[in-house]
C-alpha cells in the first residue's frame, strides 16, 4: 500500500487509515440516523397538517439524510473493503437506506408526501437500531474467507431488498386497514382527508408484496447455493430456519391473492402482520440468539 508521496504504508500505517475510515463512517451514521429522525418528524407534521404550508421542507431533509447515509456506505465500503451488509447492525442500516430511497422514487412518481408519515419512520427505525447496535458492537475485522464469494454478496443482497419492498407493503398495508375502517364506520374525517384512495393503497401493496417476494426467493436460493459450497457440513441455523418461515408467510400473502382473490383489508393485515414478524425474527436472531455469525 502507498501512500500520496509514493511512499510505502506499513501495516501499521494501513491500519491507522481504517481506523480513521472507520471513525469517519461512524460519525457520518449518527449524522444520518438524527437527519431520519428530522425527516420523520416533519413528514408526520406535514401529514397532521393536511399539507398545509411548504412541503418542500420534509423532502429536503430526506434528501439530505439519504445523501448522508449515502456517503456513509461509501466510506464503509472504502474503508472496510466490501459493501456494508455483512453484519445485523450493517444489515438494518442499509435496509434503511433502501426504504428511504423506495420511498423518494414514490414520492416523485406520485406527487404525494402523505406515504412518508408512513414509510420514513421505518427507515429511522431500522436505522437507530442500527445505530443503538454500533454503540457497543466492535470494531469491524476484515472479511472472513468463507464470506468472499460472489454468491454470498448476492444473497445478502437480495434479502435486504426484500426486507425493504416488504416495508413498502406494510406501510401501505397500514395505510389502507386505516382508511377501510373509517370508510366502513362511515366517519369520513382525519384519514379520509389525508390519504389517497383505497385502490392506490391497495396496488403499492400488492406489487410491493409481489417484488419483495421475488427477492427474496432469490436470496434464498443463492444463500443455498453458497452454504452448499462453503459449508456442507453445517445444519440450518435459527436465521435460516425462520428465513423459510418467512417466505412461507409471503408466499401465502401472493398466493392467496393470485389464486384465491383475497384483496383489501385483508391482504392488507396480512402485509403488516407478516412484516412485524419480519422484524421481531431478525432482531432475535441477530442480537439475542446471535445466529448465522461466521
Amino acid at each position: 500500500m502507498f501512500g500520496k508521496d509514493g511512499h510505502k504504508v506499513g501495516r501499521r500505517g494501513k491500519k491507522t487509515v481504517i481506523a480513521h475510515n472507520i471513525g469517519t463512517a461512524t460519525a457520518i451514521g449518527y449524522v444520518a440516523t438524527v437527519g431520519y429522525a428530522a425527516a420523520t418528524w416533519t413528514y408526520l407534521r406535514h401529514f397532521l397538517r393536511r399539507g398545509q404550508g411548504t412541503g418542500l421542507i420534509p423532502s429536503l431533509i430526506l434528501y439530505a439524510a439519504l445523501l448522508i447515509h449515502t456517503a456513509w456506505l461509501v466510506v464503509e465500503r472504502v474503508g472496510l473493503g466490501y459493501l456494508p451488509i455483512v453484519r445485523a447492525y450493517e444489515a438494518l442500516s442499509f435496509v434503511a437506506w433502501g426504504i428511504a430511497l423506495a420511498y423518494v422514487v414514490i414520492e416523485r412518481g406520485l406527487g404525494q408526501k402523505v406515504f412518508g408519515a408512513f414509510i420514513i419512520p421505518v427507515a429511522f427505525l431500522f436505522q437507530a437500531v442500527a445505530t443503538a447496535h454500533l454503540l457497543v458492537s466492535p470494531r469491524p475485522a476484515p472479511l472472513p474467507p468463507i464470506l468472499q464469494s460472489v454468491w454470498f454478496e448476492i444473497h445478502v443482497g437480495t434479502a435486504l431488498f426484500s426486507y425493504c419492498a416488504f416495508a413498502i407493503a406494510f406501510a401501505a398495508g397500514l395505510m389502507y386497514v386505516l382508511l377501510f375502517q373509517e370508510l366502513r364506520l362511515k366517519h369520513l374525517g382525519f384519514f379520509f382527508n389525508r390519504m389517497p384512495p383505497l385502490g392506490v393503497l391497495e396496488r403499492i401493496n400488492r406489487h410491493a408484496s409481489a417484488l419483495g417476494f421475488v427477492f427474496l426467493t432469490i436470496g434464498i436460493g443463492t444463500g443455498v447455493l453458497w452454504s452448499v459450497r462453503a459449508r456442507p457440513a453445517v445444519l440450518l441455523d435459527a436465521k435460516e430456519i425462520s428465513a423459510v418461515v418467512v417466505w412461507l408467510l409471503y408466499a401465502a400473502n401472493v398466493h392467496t391473492r393470485s389464486r384465491l382473490g383475497w384483496k383489501g383489508q385483508r391482504t392488507a393485515l396480512f402485509s403488516v402482520a407478516n412484516f412485524v414478524l419480519l422484524f421481531a425474527v431478525f432482531c432475535v436472531t441477530s442480537f439475542v440468539l446471535k445466529a448465522h455469525q461466521f
